[in-house]
């Protein structure tokens, strides 16, 4: 940047000096090797832009990278998740059928318990039969009242303990009703998670449809820029090739008038500074539309920091406003 700006005040000055030469043939050579000079400062920022193309192009291969990893790693947490719902179904299957078990084996060992506690109740009435049969005859009345009461209160025990049996046995059932309410409540959450991660993956599905649409449109956001860049290069070069010949033009006519028109001086260096700086708004109009895009490609296509150009010469000719050919050449030297 540097480099081309000393060129163009150099080519600036030459201009200038070649106003003063009166000579046809060595203003002629000199005027060729303006047009040398200006072929090669145009060679130069065709090179720039070459560069610029490529950069872009590498910027844009990463990007497609970049998407496909983050789709390889969306794949396998989808894959790690199902993993997961596979395995906490297994393990709450296991949990339920060792509860199941459990219930089962407390039940038997129950039941027998009771069944030797009622055969003990048996052995030990049927003892005491035996024993009243022995006893004497005067006390077989007693005996059999006494053994009335005996069985009505072994009656009553017995139904007692088959209540309490019952009890227990219809806690055990609603014990058992709650380990299925609880197994089909994990069933649901389960089924719930699957609907989450089935919605994710649809949502997922969605965003890179969107991010798909958001690349071709900024890709084509890129093309019309660079359409725009080459449109405006093509006219700012049909301008200066039209300043160029009004000004070999005026010169001429500066020549040939010159002894003649002294008093029209004046006129004249006012009308090339007006020409001066309208070449200066448009090639600052130029400059700002080129940072405008460089900004737009830096954020939102390749998606990195944009700073502005740090240029002593191209800040100031950013910043001034209404700035004159003198200011230029104090600003360089």
């Amino acid at each position: 940047m540097i480099t081309s700006h000393k060129k163009n005040v150099e080519i600036d000055w030459n201009w200038q000096e070649l106003e003063e030469k009166e000579d046809c043939k060595e203003l002629s050579t000199d005027i060729e090797k303006q047009i040398v000079e200006c072929k090669k400062i145009i060679a130069d920022k065709e090179d720039l832009k070459q560069e610029f193309e490529q950069a872009l192009h590498s910027k844009d291969k990463h990007y497609v990278k970049a998407m496909q990893e983050m789709n390889n790693h969306i794949d396998k947490l989808i894959d790690n998740m199902k993993d997961q719902f596979l395995q906490m179904r297994e393990h709450y299957v296991t949990q339920l059928k060792e509860i199941e078990s459990e219930f089962d084996r407390e039940r038997d060992e129950l039941l027998k318990q009771n069944e030797v506690e009622i055969k003990e109740l048996f052995d030990k009435h049927q003892k005491t039969e035996e024993d009243y049969l022995k006893r004497k005859t005067e006390q077989e009345q007693l005996q059999s009242q006494d053994l009335e009461n005996q069985k009505s209160q072994d009656a009553n025990n017995q139904a007692e303990q088959k209540i309490k049996l019952e009890k227990e046995m219809q806690i055990l059932e609603k014990c058992m009703e709650d380990m299925k309410a609880v197994y089909r409540l994990n069933e649901e959450k389960l089924d719930f998670n699957t609907k989450v991660l089935s919605e994710r993956s649809a949502v997922n599905k969605k965003s890179q449809d969107l991010l798909k649409k958001r690349e071709l449109r900024y890709r084509g956001i890129v093309r019309q820029v660079k359409g725009a860049h080459a449109r405006e290069l093509a006219d700012f070069q049909k301008k200066n090739h039209e300043y160029t010949s009004d000004f070999k033009r005026f010169t001429k006519q500066f020549k040939e008038l010159q002894r003649k028109f002294e008093r029209f001086e004046k006129s004249d260096n006012a009308r090339l500074k007006e020409v001066w700086q309208m070449n200066e708004k448009e090639a600052k109009a130029i400059v700002e539309k080129i940072i405008a895009a460089d900004k737009v490609i830096h954020t939102q296509q390749l998606d990195i920091p944009w700073q502005p150009p740090t240029d002593d010469y191209f800040k100031k000719m950013l910043q001034s406003q209404d700035a004159s050919p003198e200011s230029y050449q104090g600003a360089e030297s």
